[in-house]
């Protein structure tokens, strides 16, 4: 890997966490050593063309007697999972190479120019060749894409690169439930309709009807074959050859010559079969098979066809069907229309058109808002407070302070703007911002200018929203919803900004540091940048809001944010599931933000060294999939079990019961609580458990406390454990008391006090939040109380850590 550093700099990554197939490592040494004397991006492309031509020539060779149905067929055998079980990969597997082979193909004249009969051709000798051949060719692509990056000063020339690997790798980029929901709601909005109808000739319901009608005939006949083939050996198990009937044996043969050999026919598809069964109008059916159709066509050669598919752009993303100019088709990779269907309207509308107004003014943007709120309040299990709502801001040349809530004028000093949600869980914001603009096709075939300016218009864009919202909220303590309308947010004591975006941006939302780097991110406190699609996996896969607050806390306020990369969100909230992503915050920074806590030591500076490293994380998302796709499975095998936070069991009892009292500070107390160490937590319960045991035997009041600060605050909790005899409230006082003062001596952001009885019940929570810095009646109760002075005891828990657990294996369902 080259320049696979932190945050844009040139060192290598330590490590990478994940499975990896080996076999698309190749022969790095030899592979990589045809680049090393570029000198120049015309120089890394003119290596890759050279190489291009080359194996397309072996490649051409190899099928020149060939059915190119038949080829294209036998490699989606080779590279996809022969039945539709999560459970089960093809190794090497790989949807490029299918294309690759395709887009040569398409060079030839027809179908099959060749005159050697069809009958006579043995293709599927040939596919191991032309797999392991365009595996290469897609290693060097990769290879080219990286040494252009490191040829480029330009900040996001890394995170271009790694964009457009992403584009040409990956396939079926959402799953299935969540892709036909946002398909629905957007192609089924009374705008969309019409102009679909309009520019394409066809409706959504004509796409999705023609896309399950070309499943399920593939589905049965492949069903068909096999079950034939398998009550044949089945009837004659043990039978000779020579006993068997000459009409079973020529059946036989000729099942399996379509089912393995030759199966060009057998995946052929025709419009009148697709509009039979899916009671389709026929004309409809091929308006839309030729309108994500590609065909025959030998004035382009086969290097130039493979070249562009690697380095600019890959047509098969938009039309992935083969026409042979006689009324069939075939498939390539994905179905039509699949994660496409938007980029083809888009594409149809003349930008800046009225139409194209209307599309993004009247659905494609208020439908994108709905969904994400939705999915807010999903997760937090709460209504937005508001959502599609405007406020006031501060005027150019006027500061935060102007607009507060003693403002005489607010027409004077501010200006109207918009903001897409606004949730407030406990004393937690969440600002949502949602950009449904897409990414323009130069930016996702690497060109690192266009891409700037498509994420300045993105994602730049709505981290200034947000950062205004959030300013006004941190300095004013509410906004301004009308001249005459304050809306009091006093009770506030943290803030969480979220970019939500209806693009598949994968490693764009990821790599928050190079964001930062390009000054398209806050560079204190960035917001969490995400798709729509993987927000709304999130939110359901999300047990607790706690958890997503953690969630939201990992991603954007700690080391993660800079030093984990990836190709795909879903990857980095799976290893957060697992508990493991994290990095350990500097001693050194936090001793400087927490004076309280005690002097540094080697170890947490050995520990932090260890964490900060920059870290690629692979492929996680198989338990995910199998979930998903759990209904692929066999009925007789068990289900897969959904995804949950990994974390020590004996501590989500009290964390449930802090949550369903509902009283302040429960949210941020319960995500502080699922952020320790499971280490940390068990010791937790460990100690409750004791303080109940010694109230138990010696019938008095006992307590502990557990600190724990860090670069994102510094929360303390408290517990006390009162006797099943005596006054309540006087132990919750005394309690409270502890909390106060102990709190202030330790400065803690943010203390927590929970009351037990001696069998372990929750009686009482207590929360307390920003102390003052200074009060001599609290500096006179730390005296009289006796209390330990700060600095003299352990070093304080860290906030977090890794937790042991089994890996997870495997790969996200991808084609």
């Amino acid at each position: 890997m080259i320049g696979a550093g932190a945050s844009g700099g040139s060192a290598r990554f330590a490590r990478v966490l994940g499975d990896i197939d080996v076999e698309d490592f190749g022969d790095p040494a030899q592979e990589l050593s045809l680049f090393s004397g570029c000198e120049s991006v015309a120089d890394v492309r003119s290596v890759l063309r050279e190489q291009v031509e080359l194996e397309t020539s072996v490649m051409l060779d190899l099928v020149a007697e060939t059915d190119a149905f038949d080829v294209i067929e036998l490699m989606r055998m080779r590279e996809f999972p022969p039945v539709p079980d999560p459970r089960v990969t093809t190794p090497g597997g790989s949807a490029l190479a299918v294309e690759l082979v395709a887009a040569m193909l398409l060079s030839r004249s027809s179908r099959k120019p060749s005159d050697v009969p069809r009958e006579e051709t043995r293709p599927h000798e040939q596919i191991a060749e032309l797999h392991a051949r365009a595996k290469r060719l897609a290693r060097l692509a990769t290879y080219r894409q990286q040494y252009e990056a490191y040829l480029s000063e330009h900040v996001l020339a890394r995170l271009a690169s790694e964009y457009q690997g992403a584009v040409l790798n990956i396939r079926n980029l959402q799953y299935d439930h969540i892709r036909d929901e946002q398909e629905r709601r957007l192609f089924q909005h009374p705008v969309v309709e019409g102009l679909m109808n309009q520019h394409l000739g066809y409706g959504y319901d004509d796409v999705v009807g023609v896309r399950n009608a070309l499943k399920a005939i593939s589905a049965d006949r492949m069903t068909s074959l096999r079950d034939e083939t398998g009550d044949i050996m089945l009837e004659y198990q043990g039978v000779s050859p020579e006993e068997m009937p000459e009409q079973v044996i020529a059946r036989f043969r000729e099942a399996m010559i379509d089912l393995m050999f030759l199966p060009g026919e057998r995946a052929t598809i025709r419009a009148n079969e697709l509009a039979e069964a899916g009671q389709l109008d026929e004309a409809r059916v091929l308006t839309v098979l030729n309108s994500y159709s590609q065909v025959f066509d030998d004035s382009i050669a086969a290097g130039t066809r493979v070249f562009d598919l690697l380095t600019a752009t890959n047509s098969f993303l938009i039309t992935p069907l083969v026409a042979d100019g006689v009324g069939g088709f075939v498939s390539t990779v994905n179905d039509p229309g699949l994660d496409s269907l938007r980029r083809v309207l888009e594409r149809a509308l003349a930008p800046h058109s009225s139409d194209m107004r209307r599309y993004d003014q009247r659905a494609r943007q208020s439908v994108s808002e709905g969904l994400a709120i939705a999915s807010f309040e999903r997760v937090l299990g709460c209504a937005a407070l508001h959502s599609g709502f405007h406020y006031y801001a501060a005027k150019k040349g006027r500061s935060e302070a102007d607009v507060d809530a003693g403002c005489g004028d607010v027409n004077f000093v501010a200006d109207r703007v918009e903001g897409d949600g606004l949730f407030l869980v406990d004393d937690v914001a969440i600002i949502v911002e949602v950009k449904a603009k897409s990414v323009a096709s130069q930016s996702r075939r690497g060109d690192v200018r266009r891409l700037e300016s498509d994420l300045k218009a993105t994602i730049g864009d709505a981290n200034k929203q947000a950062a205004r919202l959030q300013r006004l909220i941190e300095v004013n303590r509410g906004v301004w919803l009308a001249p005459d309308s304050w809306l009091d947010l006093s009770q506030v004591r943290e803030v969480r900004s979220v970019i939500i975006l209806l693009d598949d941006v994968g490693p764009l939302g990821v790599a928050i540091g190079d964001l930062q780097a390009a000054g398209l991110l806050a560079e204190r406190r960035p917001p969490w940048v995400a798709s729509l699609h993987d927000l709304m996996v999130i939110a359901e896969i999300c047990d607790r809001p706690s958890e997503f607050l953690l969630y939201l806390r990992r991603r954007t306020d700690s080391g993660v944010a800079t030093f984990y990369r990836g190709a795909d969100e879903l990857d980095l909230f799976m290893l957060f599931l697992d508990g493991d992503l994290y990095v350990d915050d500097d001693p050194d920074e936090v001793r400087r933000e927490h004076v309280s806590v005690p002097p540094v030591k080697a170890r947490g500076r050995r520990r932090r060294d260890e964490s900060a490293v920059g870290t690629m994380v692979a492929d996680h998302c198989q338990p995910l999939s199998e979930w998903y796709l759990r209904d692929q499975i066999p009925e007789f095998e068990p289900r897969p079990a959904k995804p949950t936070f990994n974390i020590a069991q004996k501590i989500v009892p009290i964390v449930d019961s802090i949550a369903a009292r509902g009283q302040p500070g429960w949210l941020r107390c319960t995500t502080d609580l699922l952020g320790l160490a499971g280490e940390t937590q068990t010791r937790l319960v460990k100690g409750i458990r004791e303080c109940c045991r010694r109230t138990s035997v010696d019938g008095n009041y006992h307590d502990m406390l557990i600190s724990f600060a860090g670069m994102w605050g510094h929360p303390t909790v408290f517990i006390g454990v009162a006797p099943e005899t005596g006054n309540t409230l006087a132990y919750r006082d005394q309690l409270s008391q502890y909390v106060r003062v102990k709190g202030y001596q330790l400065q803690s952001d943010r203390a927590y006090g929970l009351l037990f009885s001696a069998k372990g019940a929750l009686l009482e929570f207590i929360y307390l939040t920003n102390p003052p810095r200074s009060d001599p009646g609290l500096d006179r109760l730390v005296v009289e109380m006796g209390l330990q002075p700060v600095g003299r005891a352990g070093r304080p828990i860290p906030p977090s850590a890794r937790r042991p657990t089994k890996r997870l294996r495997g790969k996200r369902k991808r084609r």
